[in-house]
């Protein structure tokens, strides 16, 4: 039988613990979002002058008089760098990770882009109507997916609609929270 010194056996000992150390720390790292995930997210969103005008919270909506009983309220999921959402959000998501939060200031060039006067195109009154549509001023309609605004209505036969997405022009904010994160590469 073989004896082991104490200085062989604190050697041991110091040996293992050190090992053990640098394996917890070189241990599984917690996932960041990067471009190709599937992500869910909760936000607010807020102009600068504190108004809120989207949420994926319903208390949220309703404390800011935005509650809409027709919306599913709960968090937004997308793949990120898909362009499913605004190229700052999409953005200012990758490198968080699960449960880790980040406001952001988006610039119109970051969001729905600056505002065009050019795209205020008149349209013929008979078009709406043949539609079942009854335009007035301020009224949003839906140009396939997209919402676009009345802007004027000069006369019987012509309305002027704004073609411009109702964000144009507009520096958002928002705290978002990645709530989970699906890698690309999982199977």
């Amino acid at each position: 039988m073989t004896m082991i010194s104490k200085r062989q056996s604190i050697s041991a000992i110091l040996l293992v613990l050190s090992i053990a150390l640098i394996a917890g720390c070189a241990g599984p790292t917690e996932k960041t979002v990067k471009s190709g995930d599937s992500v869910s997210v909760d936000y607010t969103g807020w102009f600068d002058n504190g108004t809120i005008f989207d949420t994926s919270s319903q208390a949220v909506a309703q404390q800011a008089g935005i509650y809409n009983e027709n919306m599913t309220y709960g968090p937004l999921n997308f793949t990120v760098g898909s362009g499913e959402v605004i190229q700052g959000f999409d953005d200012a998501v990758i490198g968080l990770k699960a449960n880790e939060s980040r406001n952001i200031t988006l610039t119109p060039d970051q969001a729905y882009g600056d505002y065009d006067p050019t795209l205020i195109q008149p349209v013929p009154m008979s078009t709406l109507l043949d539609n079942n549509i009854t335009p007035h001023v301020n009224d949003t309609l839906y140009y396939g997916m997209q919402p676009v605004t009345v802007y004027s209505i000069p006369n019987n036969t012509t309305v002027y609609i704004d073609f411009n997405h109702p964000m144009a022009g507009k520096t958002l904010h928002f705290m978002l929270t990645v709530r989970e994160i699906q890698s690309a590469n999982a199977s």
